[in-house]
Parts: structure tokens; sequence; C-alpha cells
């Protein structure tokens, strides 16, 4: 287990990220919540900051619904030229179906991207979650759904933008250990009207805890908009570490 945590900080820049492992009605009834944060400062040959902060915050009446929210910003920057700027708020309310493995589920999503044009995001969706566990082989997530989108971006090259998006996804966890846990979630998003133009997000994460409520997290995160701002890349790639406290 110490060779793994050394090997992937080793590769790894440490940095907050918000959680993707899905949330249970039941799982923990009442409020919980996680805290993660970094900061990093260089000086000498390399003069540079970073900050990053997230926490997610639930509520979960243990019978019938949940609602959570995840907060959290990233701030970089070296020889006085920031190179990361992004906030991102989220907000589900999850209730169950009159079947067991079946809920609806209902959001909104604020973010913010410098470095991708994005002045601000905001979003608005509905959509219906399929669940089963197995057991030995863990926890399967299927949703589908749909949210209407409204894009502000930094340049006046770019107008804004109105759209309808279909939302699938598909997810995965499981604890290998009580002290590991692993998920998976992939994102498919493309514009009802115009599915050539679509978001695709894939992301991995591996908590291990480390001492009662502190934890590390691994993440690994793709994502690929087929029609972003101009001059823009259609794909990010990222690999984070972050502490978590949870509570």
């Amino acid at each position: 287990m110490r060779l793994l945590i050394l090997l992937m900080l080793s590769i790894v820049s440490a940095q907050a990220v918000v959680t993707i492992t899905p949330v249970d009605i039941g799982a923990k009834p009442g409020i919980s919540g996680t805290l993660k944060g970094s900061f990093q400062t260089k000086r000498g040959n390399t003069d540079s900051d970073e900050y990053s902060a997230a926490t997610r915050i639930a509520y979960d009446n243990n019978s019938s619904y949940v609602v959570w929210t995840d907060v959290s910003f990233s701030y970089a920057k070296a020889s006085g030229a920031a190179y990361t700027n992004k906030t991102y708020a989220h907000i589900r309310y999850i209730h169950k179906l009159y079947k067991e493995n079946l809920d609806w589920e209902a959001f909104v999503q604020s973010q913010t991207d410098k470095f991708t044009k994005i002045q601000k995001r905001l979003l608005s969706g509905i959509g219906l979650r399929y669940h089963k566990v197995m057991q030995k082989y863990g926890s399967f997530y299927i949703g589908f759904g749909g949210f209407a989108e409204h894009i502000d971006y930094t340049t006046s090259i770019d107008p804004s933008e109105d759209n309808t998006r279909a939302n699938m996804y598909i997810a995965y966890k499981k604890a290998f250990a009580k002290n590991m846990k692993f998920s998976y979630i992939a994102y498919y998003q493309p514009k009802i009207d115009t599915l050539s133009d679509y978001i695709l997000s894939n992301s991995v994460e591996l908590k291990v805890k480390m001492y009662k409520q502190l934890s590390l997290n691994f993440a690994v995160t793709y994502n690929q908009d087929s029609k972003p701002a101009i001059g823009i890349e259609k794909y990010d790639f990222s690999q984070k570490t972050s502490f978590m406290y949870d509570f």
C-alpha cells in the first residue's frame, strides 16, 4: 500500500478535486460532507503559487431522498501569470421512484474556466437513474435525462450559446477493502438538434484511507468537447491528488 501511494504521488500533482463517487439514499443518514484542499508555493528557479479547495455537503433523510452540493475552485500562477483559474458548483436532488432500484434526479450547475474561455456556464436538468448492487462485484449505475445550458465566453469572437442537451452516464463503484474505494463515471452529452456537437467525459478515482476520517484521493480525468471555443483544444487530460477529510 505504501509503495502504491508513493508511486502515484510521484507522478500526480497535488490539488483538490470534487469526488465522482455516486451518492446512495440511506448510505449516510443526516448531514455529512467532505473537505479537500491544497496549497503549494515555489520560489527560486521556479516562481509559482497554486491554490485549490473543494467541499461536498449532503443531507440524506435515510428513506426517500438525498440532496448534495459540490463546490470547488482552482487557481495557479507562474512568474506572475495565471495558468489556472476556474470555479465549479453543483447541486443535485435524488429521490426514489416506485421501484427500489430506480430514482429520479434534478440538478443545477455553474462553472467558470478562464483558460477554456468560459466566462459563465449555467445548466439545469432532470433525469432517471437505475442502480444495482451486485455484492462482490460492486455497484452499477445508468442515468438518462437532459438539461438546458447557457454559456457566455470571455471573448467577443465566440457568441453566447443556449443549448438543450441529452445527458447519459454510466457509473461504477466498489470497495476493495475497508480502506480503499474505486469509482468510475462516464458522461455523454450531445446537443438534441446537432448530435455532432457533444461533450464526453471519463473520470476514474481511487480513495485510500490514511487515518480515521483522513484519506488520499487519486483521480484521472479525460474530457472532450467536440466544438469548444475558438482556439481551444478539443480535449483535456488531468491527473490529480488531494487530501480528503470526511465528516
